[in-house]
C-alpha cells in the first residue's frame, strides 16, 4: 500500500510541478475533444471491451496498480482472470474528470471518478498518458483506488 501510495505521489508531483499545463477544467476549451476522446477510451476498456480495439493506446511498459498489486496493464488485459478483476462492467459511468495536457501537448494527466449504474460503487482512476511513436496516445500508468 506505501509503495503504491509512493509511486501515486510521485507521479503526479511530476506532472503537476515540473510540466508547464494546460488545465481541462474548462468545458469551452480547446482540447475539450481530445479529452473526451481519451475518457472514452478508459472507459470503453473499463466496461471490457475488446482488447484488440484500444491495444495501440496502451504502451508496451505501461503498468497498473490495483489492488494492492502493480502489474503490467497489457497482461492485466490480456489475461481473462485479472482482465475480469480489472474492469467495471458495462454499466460504468463517468463521475468526475480532470485531465491536465503539458505544454508540449504531449503527455496528460487524467482524474476520474467511475460509477456502477445504481452509483453503489465508485472507484478513482489516476492515468499518465504521453504520445506514443504510433503517433497516439498511449497509457503509460493507471493507478485504480
Amino acid at each position: 500500500m506505501k509503495k503504491s501510495a509512493l509511486i501515486l505521489v510521485v507521479l503526479f508531483l511530476s506532472m503537476a510541478f515540473y510540466l508547464p499545463t494546460k488545465s481541462f477544467y474548462n468545458k469551452n476549451s480547446d482540447h475539450s475533444e481530445l479529452s473526451e476522446h481519451i475518457t472514452s477510451k478508459v472507459i470503453s476498456i473499463l466496461q471490457g471491451e475488446k482488447y484488440s480495439d484500444f491495444k495501440e493506446n496502451i504502451s508496451l511498459e505501461s503498468c497498473v496498480i490495483n489492488q494492492n498489486s502493480y502489474e503490467s496493464l497489457n497482461e492485466v488485459l490480456s489475461n481473462p482472470s485479472k482482465k475480469a478483476a480489472f474492469i467495471e462492467g458495462a454499466d460504468t459511468k463517468l463521475g468526475y474528470m480532470h485531465m491536465i495536457l503539458s505544454e508540449n501537448e504531449k503527455e496528460a494527466y487524467l482524474v476520474l471518478e467511475t460509477k456502477s449504474a445504481g452509483g453503489t460503487k465508485i472507484n478513482w482512476h489516476s492515468i499518465f498518458l504521453k504520445i506514443g511513436e504510433n503517433k497516439k496516445w498511449q497509457i503509460i500508468n493507471w493507478h485504480k483506488s
